[in-house]
């Protein structure tokens, strides 16, 4: 049984979106480049590097309708604005894996397959201060009230302007 090797790589930075086709491209993957999820319809593909914030859209919203149209396929997030909320979000709906940017072409292959290194997770085991539990707090409030941030204040007991200040503080 041969492994296909059909990427693909939705994210809006043109210029790393490149870099990644050009490096997976060189480990003999054929590489679909989408900036949103209404260009890769009808589209299968075996594997999948999403960027949580799109230009328009949330990349945990383009992951049901992926796995729908490829049942198969192994979804890596990637993101510059990680969270505990978002990371259990992404996986919950089907993503295997949740990497921080910058990730490596070798980083997101190795997450494909589940053979990232144990260092790597010791490294991203380290204390987080009280401030980030709380900002990912409000994150995952934030998003069970789908971005409502006056829902979202109310239930935590802030002020909307508040919140808003709170959620400034770590973008």
């Amino acid at each position: 049984m041969t492994l296909t090797k059909r990427l693909l790589l939705l994210e809006d930075d043109i210029r790393l979106r490149q870099a990644l086709a050009e490096d997976f491209i060189e480990k003999g993957y054929e590489v679909i480049q989408a900036d949103h999820l209404n260009d890769v319809k009808n589209i299968i593909f075996d594997f999948a590097v999403i960027d949580l914030r799109l230009l328009a859209e949330s990349g945990l919203k383009a992951i049901p309708d992926l796995k729908k149209q490829n049942p198969n396929c192994r979804i890596v997030m990637l993101t510059g604005y990680g969270s505990v909320a978002t990371a259990v979000e992404a996986i919950k709906l089907g993503a295997i894996n949740y990497l921080h940017k910058p990730a490596s072409s070798d980083l997101i292959e190795a997450a494909f397959f589940d053979q990232l290194k144990e260092d790597r997770a010791e490294e991203s085991a380290e204390v987080t201060s009280l401030d980030k539990h709380e900002h990912e707090y409000i994150e995952f409030v934030l998003n069970k009230n789908g971005g409502n941030i006056t829902k979202t204040a109310k239930q935590l007991g802030l002020h909307r302007q508040s919140l808003q200040r709170k959620l400034k503080k770590y973008p």
